[in-house]
């Protein structure tokens, strides 16, 4: 097992080798070490191999031993045991992509409480390239044209082409409408992220394009595990265009552009409170089934006649949020045994039913939206 120990050593000669010959005579591995200077002598940070057994107590004891005094052990992963100006030029580069990921790179440079000198001087760097770069970016984010200017939104298939103008209107996107659409914060859509989105492996993507700027997106891209010929599709609409149609426009012509690759049926994971989005599915008209799914409803929309009816049968699907995109999320499973529950789209607890919806329930349970 590999720990990290920092402890200031004796302020004399040969205290560190009173230490590592410490470390193994009880067959301790030392893999590195940092040394720090302090105003009361040498701080070292040690990266150590144990075998099983050892505890933290157990190492800070036998640091004691050895003449050190305010010891701190914790356990670490191999990832630490590259050099330190290694890690911090991989935390820049974060840093590039995500400004305010700062905070989050600093704890896992830095993970003790109590910073030496040059450990402050250090997280004072990174934090003055946060705050330049943040503000960078602000500054190249553009007014896009608003509704009220008598545009018209032009829709079509997105290529790579469009990552920068899709980069432009996720900056633009308010902390609120980022987090309905990838179900997590997204302070910053990399480049790389943007051309994945603009053209998925397998799927589609359409836009809506004023004067040049992208104003809202939805893509549609492979979902495997479900089984048959599945696509999880996803809306993003920029907030000043929001209210006005343009999801449902953009839903709709994403949907016919994934019945033309093959799909039988569409998916969309939607947060239980997010009422615009399912209000927005709800006026498709289509046939739907909505099922719980850990703090998700997984919304399926059929795209034939038999698309849906055994869908709810199949083992539960772990959720991770990377299909439409591909970043790394926490998973939001069903547990398995749990039942899947169906319900109306517009039922109790969804959206308010609309006034003037006729349609009537399948056997299996789903709604056909009015149709025959």
């Amino acid at each position: 097992m590999l720990w990290k120990i920092r402890t200031e050593l004796a302020d004399r000669p040969g205290a560190l080798a009173e230490l590592a010959a410490r470390c193994g005579a009880d067959d301790i591995n030392i893999l590195s070490l940092e040394v720090f200077t302090a105003e009361s002598g040498a701080v070292d940070e040690l990266v150590v191999s144990t075998g099983v057994g050892w505890t933290a107590d157990d190492l800070a004891a036998l640091t004691v031993e050895a003449g050190c005094v305010r010891t701190t052990v914790s356990p670490c992963q191999a990832d630490v045991l590259s050099d330190a100006p290694t890690r911090y030029l991989r935390a820049v580069l974060r840093l590039i992509d995500d400004p305010l990921a700062v905070d989050e790179e600093l704890e896992a440079l830095q993970g003790f409480g109590e910073y030496t000198a040059a450990e402050w001087a250090r997280a004072d760097v990174l934090v003055e390239i946060a705050g330049r770069l943040s503000v960078q970016y602000a500054e190249e984010v553009q007014d896009a044209p608003r509704p009220g200017d008598g545009a018209v939104p032009d829709l079509r298939r997105a290529t790579v082409e469009d990552a920068a103008a899709v980069v432009a209107m996720h900056d633009r996107c308010s902390y609120e409408s980022r987090t309905r659409r990838y179900h997590v914060p997204m302070p910053r859509l990399t480049a790389r992220t943007a051309r994945h989105l603009s053209a998925p492996a397998g799927g589609v993507s359409v836009v809506a394009v004023v004067d040049g700027a992208v104003i809202g997106m939805a893509t549609a891209a492979p979902w495997e595990e479900l089984g048959g010929s599945a696509m999880e599709i996803a809306v993003l609409v920029e907030d000043g265009w929001q209210g006005q149609g343009l999801g449902s426009q953009l839903l709709r012509q994403v949907i016919r552009e994934s019945r033309l690759l093959g799909a039988d049926r569409v998916v969309c994971m939607v947060q239980p409170d997010n009422a615009a989005m399912l209000r927005t599915v709800e006026g498709l008209r289509m046939r739907t089934r909505v099922v719980p799914d850990g703090d998700h409803l997984m919304v399926a929309i059929a795209l034939s006649d038999q698309s849906l009816s055994h869908s709810v049968d199949r083992g539960p699907v772990p959720y991770r949020q990377t299909r439409a995109i591909p970043a790394h999320r926490s998973q939001s499973a069903r547990s398995t045994g749990q039942p899947a529950r169906e319900h109306a789209l517009a039922g109790p607890g969804a959206v308010p039913p609309a006034p003037d919806r006729g349609g009537a329930a399948d056997r299996d349970g789903a709604d056909r939206g009015g149709r025959p």
